[in-house]
């Protein structure tokens, strides 16, 4: 019943969540199980996952580190910016995703198969499902949604905390009633947890690149690519995920 109660609650403040957004910072941490993905492509056999598991392990051990900055209704998700313990940063595509909430706009910065891609546009809406499960992440309650991405054929759920009244959060994904902090990607496949909270004013702007270059784009082309690729891939019996974000 108290379960019941408070999803009503989560639901209600929707709303409000939209009329006072709040401002501050997250810090990610984006782990991918490379062999769960292997296990639902097609044409692997269980001697070649089973290989790959002694060879390389399952999740990536560290993951890797993104920040999300949030402000007078913007926000920015993008790799936080790190040091090797060789001393040189981590390779890495393009990646920024920027949301302007007020005019309900995007203006990304996506790099696919190498090329790179500007989008703007309407912020993409995903059909959440509100579901009767609560848990806490980094000292916040949280309640659980589940959405789908028909391109990669994933089921994702987000653990979202009306605590912290901004409806965004990591991989450009928002639209509950408070900040996502984490994402599950179809069973564990990829999770992206927040590690470090703060949701508090700070002076200065979000740390939007001065010049952002690419190939205009919308995302139902994007998705036309992905999906594309992904076909392609698999039917020549490699993993199209080496190559493009899961």
């Amino acid at each position: 019943m108290k379960k019941i109660i408070a999803l009503v609650l989560f639901i209600a403040l929707a709303t409000v969540t939209q009329a006072q957004m709040a401002e501050g910072k997250v810090t990610y941490n984006r782990k991918v199980d490379w062999i769960s993905i292997m296990e639902n492509l097609p044409f692997m056999t269980k001697e070649e996952i089973d290989r790959n598991r002694l060879t390389w392990g399952t999740r990536e051990s560290k993951g890797r580190n993104y920040i999300l900055e949030f402000k007078n209704d913007k926000s920015l998700y993008t790799y936080k910016e790190e040091e090797s313990e060789g001393g040189y940063s981590w390779s890495k595509e393009k990646y920024i995703i920027i949301r302007d909430y007020q005019s309900k706009q995007t203006d990304d910065w996506r790099e696919f198969l190498g090329k790179k891609y500007r989008i703007k546009q309407d912020i993409p809406k995903h059909r959440w499902k509100i579901l009767n499960e609560i848990r806490e992440i980094e000292g916040y309650l949280c309640m659980k949604a589940e959405t789908t991405d028909p391109i990669k054929d994933q089921v994702i759920h987000a653990w979202f905390a009306d605590g912290i009244p901004f409806s965004g959060g990591p991989e450009g994904f928002g639209g509950l009633p408070g900040l996502i902090l984490e994402l599950d990607i179809n069973d564990g496949e990829v999770i992206v947890t927040a590690t470090d909270v703060s949701v508090e004013s700070w002076d200065g702007k979000l740390s939007i690149p001065k010049k952002m270059k690419g190939k205009d784009i919308t995302y139902a082309e994007l998705d036309d690519k992905t999906k594309s690729f992904i076909e392609d891939s698999i039917e020549g019996k490699k993993n199209p995920y080496w190559r493009i974000r899961y």
